[in-house]
């Protein structure tokens, strides 16, 4: 007999913060969703949103294995799902059903999950990439037919993961953070693109050394693809490595 779920009213050490985000791994892997149903009775996803609060404020991160009915609800929830498709494909956990979620709504960012790889333009062409061999067809995750998928996915992940991380999506505007990607035009992925076909070679075409800069609330903390603290960082990395190695 499944044990009785306790909703989440029901573990007051474990109270949810009033305000902020809230970010939960579930349903990455199908072990995972077994045992919450010998548990429960229900399904991860299901079980959430019967006993949690779920809203904008929410991420549910991965959320790979999950019914039609599921995927709805989680659209209605507000709630935006974090998607991890290099960490995915790196453990072999399924792909997301992205154009149902999105069709009823839902919205997305993309994270790094295990940081086997870290490269935003490469969660996004794996997410479609995915899509694209799942379905057999092509630009799944463009909007509409003939429409940029690069630029659309790009747009869709920028607000999604602002919402995720309970931060200003707004762009460029007086009062927004300041957060910025600049790219190297003269870069050969990006020679003869403007406007959408610029975010469609980033995502599908060039690599990270398309980076030319990056600024963090007005600050510039990348010059010319490099970290200003590049040097200290690795330094740091090598040695905590070498301990754990140890």
């Amino acid at each position: 007999m499944a044990s009785r779920p306790v909703g989440c009213a029901g573990l007051p050490q474990r109270q949810l913060p009033a305000d902020g985000p809230i970010h939960i791994h579930i349903a990455e892997q199908i072990k995972e969703v077994l045992d919450c149903e010998a548990w429960s009775g229900q399904r991860p996803v299901d079980w959430l949103l019967d006993y949690a609060p779920v809203d904008a404020r929410w991420c549910l991160v991965h959320a790979t294995h999950v019914t039609p009915q599921e995927t709805q609800r989680m659209a209605a929830s507000g709630a935006v799902v974090g998607l991890c498709p290099i960490t995915e494909a790196n453990l072999g956990d399924g792909l997301f059903p992205a154009l149902d979620y999105l069709n009823a709504g839902g919205r997305f960012g993309v994270g790094s999950d295990s940081n086997v790889l870290i490269d935003a333009a490469e969660e996004l062409r794996l997410l479609e990439y995915g899509q694209r061999l799942a379905r057999r067809t092509r630009n799944v995750m463009a909007m509409e037919a003939g429409r940029s998928t690069g630029g659309d996915l790009y747009r869709a992940g920028l607000a999604g993961g602002a919402q995720a991380v309970g931060a200003d999506g707004g762009g460029l505007r007086v009062g927004a953070l300041a957060d910025i990607v600049s790219l190297d035009a003269s870069h050969p992925a990006l020679i003869g693109r403007q406007g959408d076909a610029l975010l469609d070679s980033f995502v599908f075409a060039a690599r990270r050394d398309v980076i030319d800069g990056v600024w963090r609330a007005g600050r510039k903390v990348v010059s010319n693809g490099r970290h200003h603290r590049r040097d200290e960082i690795a330094a740091r990395y090598r040695q905590a490595l070498e301990k754990v190695l140890a």
